[in-house]
């Protein structure tokens, strides 16, 4: 047998040998330099991605790609179904006003404060200023669930952020999903220079009601019809099976029926939690078994969410445009302060949910950005459009990893010291 060139290796029966061994580099390569696994992922994946453009390139990198659709309907779901089921539904109502209003309110209005800001202070054309703001808008939850498995804060807080990047994920797929549309009625879409966007504001609130409220009834609707089964099921291996093909079950019936597969994924990750604490429906052994099945999940689906973001990046053209990137950081985090302090304060003063100020800073550095904007923007058809959205997408993203995660564990680690210890992989 001839001897395996790297070529081979990247070829479609050693992609998985190679992702596992990836994952393996880079969670030893942690532990001893105490940078999160994921970021060094990211930088495996761009180093793929920079070796490739130099010219020396590695045969087959193109097998190594990942379809961007994957990522949305197979990677995020499973980490948002991980995230909501660990959370205690008694503690969710203490947040669940922020929450709902950050994923939703917020989204939207990061999405028009962005667009604004970008379309008259970046000089975009109005169209391709808006579409980004959207994609941008929501937290990514592949980061938000990373840095608070590394950096600790309060539990409410924690919750508050992970429950508010898991549903706002389909927020902002709503609204960039509906300005696409929207483009390609107007015929903007291959000629981004349009000035106007001819939104209808009722219609476009109903189909967003729509879709966001029916994938909370088909996540919710799946995990309590679940209910009854797990009652007839004693075998950990098949109520763990039930799991998945709920989470499943609830992304693929809600994304036919164009309702939010990943709000689907939300609901019925939280009311699956919910079912994990009675005992006399799930027992103890079936709970410890599926708990640990699901980080396991979590983990690898993190791993190729972190990974995807770096072979994507396209580091020549981020160099060729930090001018116009380092503008648009700065509008994005001005756009995500103007979205998270008004609603904060309001639910602050107007409902019993009380956030302190130092909360409400850990909430607005906390908006990251990754996977998913990375992901959407990569689901467009090929045309300039795309090539000025993509460039920077990637920017901001690259940004939101190198500089805000340092910044946010800083302030973190000061705010709360008694709390805010690096936990070690």
């Amino acid at each position: 047998m001839s001897e395996l060139s790297l070529g081979h290796l990247l070829s479609n029966e050693y992609v998985i040998p190679v992702f596992l061994l990836t994952i393996f580099l880079a969670s030893l390569i942690a532990s001893k330099v105490k940078i999160p696994y994921t970021m060094i992922l990211v930088a495996i994946g761009i180093s793929i991605s920079i070796v490739n453009f130099t010219g020396h390139g590695i045969p087959n990198i193109s097998g190594f790609k990942v379809d961007p659709k994957l990522i949305l309907y197979f990677v995020i779901p499973p980490l948002i179904f991980e995230a909501m089921m660990k959370i205690d539904r008694e503690q969710f109502k203490k947040i669940r006003i922020s929450s709902l209003m950050l994923s939703t309110a917020g989204v939207g209005v990061a999405t028009i404060v962005g667009g604004f800001l970008l379309s008259y202070l970046a000089g975009l054309p109005t169209i391709v200023a808006f579409a980004f703001a959207a994609l941008i808008a929501p937290t990514d939850a592949a980061i938000v669930i990373e840095v608070f498995k590394r950096v600790k804060v309060p539990s409410q807080l924690a919750m508050l952020m992970e429950s508010e990047a898991s549903f706002n994920d389909a927020a902002g797929a709503i609204i960039f999903s509906s300005i696409i549309a929207l483009s390609i009625a107007q015929g903007s879409l291959l000629s981004p220079s349009s000035t106007e966007i001819n939104v209808n504001i009722l219609e476009t609130i109903g189909r967003f009601a729509l879709v966001f409220g029916g994938g909370i009834a088909i996540g919710i609707g799946l995990a309590m019809g679940s209910q009854f089964l797990h009652r007839l099921l004693e075998d950990p291996f098949s109520e763990t099976a039930l799991s998945v093909a709920v989470l499943f079950g609830a992304v693929i019936i809600a994304n036919a029926l164009g309702l939010s597969g990943l709000v689907a994924a939300a609901s019925a990750g939280l009311w699956f939690g919910v079912i994990m604490r009675k005992p006399h429906i799930i027992s103890e052994k079936v709970r410890a078994y599926t708990s640990n099945f699901w980080e396991m999940i979590a983990f690898f689906a993190n791993s190729v969410a972190f990974l995807y973001l770096g072979l994507s990046m396209d580091i020549v053209r981020i160099g060729q445009n930090l001018p116009l990137i380092a503008l648009a950081v700065v509008i994005v985090l001005a756009a995500r302060a103007a979205s998270t302090y008004p609603i904060l304060a309001a639910t602050n003063r107007f409902t019993k949910e009380k956030t302190p100020n130092t909360w409400r800073h850990v909430i607005m550095i906390g908006g990251m950005r990754g996977a998913l904007s990375v992901a959407l923007v990569a689901t467009l058809p090929d045309s300039e459009f795309k090539e000025i959205l993509k460039t920077i997408t990637f920017g901001v993203v690259l940004a939101s990893l190198i500089i805000q995660y340092p910044i946010l564990s800083r302030y973190i680690k000061k705010s709360f010291p008694e709390e805010s210890q690096e936990t070690k992989i």
